[in-house]
This record gives structure tokens, C-alpha cells and sequence, in this order.
């Protein structure tokens, strides 16, 4: 079975996450703050790790995935750990030049390369339905 290697937990990852982990889905959960992934999804599993790129890339697999989360500035640098590993990737952000350049690269691999996912720039504005609900929900928990 495929890994999915969710990097980043801010707040607007966090429902997407956690559905996903809820699911069942193989998720390794990799952030800078281990802290702040415990307190986002540590009730959902302990397979959480502090993020280095090289800790990344020498976890990733043929066919796993890994969801980029995290600033912009390591989306490429994740799309090469991937394209090293036989790897597929998805980010929210733009399509800058860097990874467009990949595409070939990921093409002749047979790897999904996908940025912009969701609504404009990513996956994190397909979840304010979750986030509004959640929300709901704190204020009816407040006395």
C-alpha cells in the first residue's frame, strides 16, 4: 500500500487531514512543530515526524504521495525528493516556473505532478465547510 505523506499542519490542512486519516488512508504526518501535529491529529494516529527534506526523501517509496502543505518555497524542492523517489506530488500553491520545468521529468516517470488543487491556490479553501462547522460546534461546547 502507498504512503500518503502529508506535510504541514496549519490550520487550513487540518480538516482535509484529518478526513483523510479518518478514512484510513496509510498517512504519515510530517511538520516542523511535532507539537502542533500532536495537537491537530495526534488523537488520530502517532505517525508524526519532525519535517526535514531529508528525512522526507529518504522515507518516500515508489507510488507513495506526498501533499505539500507547507510554504511555497519547499514545494520544489519536495516535487524533486518525489520525482527522486518514484513518487507522486500535490501542492496548493501556484505553478511557478521551477515546477513547471518538472512536468517532462514527472511525465516520462509515469508520476501525478499536481499543483493549484481545489479551489485557487489549494486544497485548504475546499474546507471551510469543515473549518465553519468545527467552529459551530466550539461555541456550543463554550457554557
Amino acid at each position: 500500500m502507498a504512503t500518503i505523506h502529508w506535510c504541514g499542519t496549519g490550520l487550513s490542512a487540518i480538516p482535509g487531514l484529518r478526513r483523510l486519516i479518518e478514512s484510513g488512508a496509510d498517512v504519515t504526518v510530517w511538520n516542523r512543530s511535532v507539537d502542533k501535529a500532536n495537537a491537530a491529529v495526534g488523537d488520530l494516529t502517532d505517525r508524526i515526524f519532525p519535517f526535514s527534506l531529508e528525512a522526507l526523501a529518504n522515507t518516500l517509496k515508489p507510488g507513495d504521495l506526498a501533499v505539500s502543505m507547507l510554504p511555497g518555497d519547499f514545494h520544489v524542492p519536495v516535487a524533486k525528493a518525489c520525482l527522486d523517489a518514484g513518487a507522486h506530488f500535490v501542492s496548493s500553491s501556484h505553478l511557478p516556473p521551477e515546477m513547471a520545468a518538472l512536468n517532462a521529468i514527472a511525465q516520462e516517470q509515469n508520476l501525478a505532478f499536481v499543483t493549484e488543487v481545489g479551489v485557487d491556490p489549494g486544497p485548504q479553501h475546499s474546507m471551510p465547510p469543515d473549518l465553519g462547522a468545527a467552529y459551530r460546534a466550539s461555541a456550543e461546547d463554550d457554557p
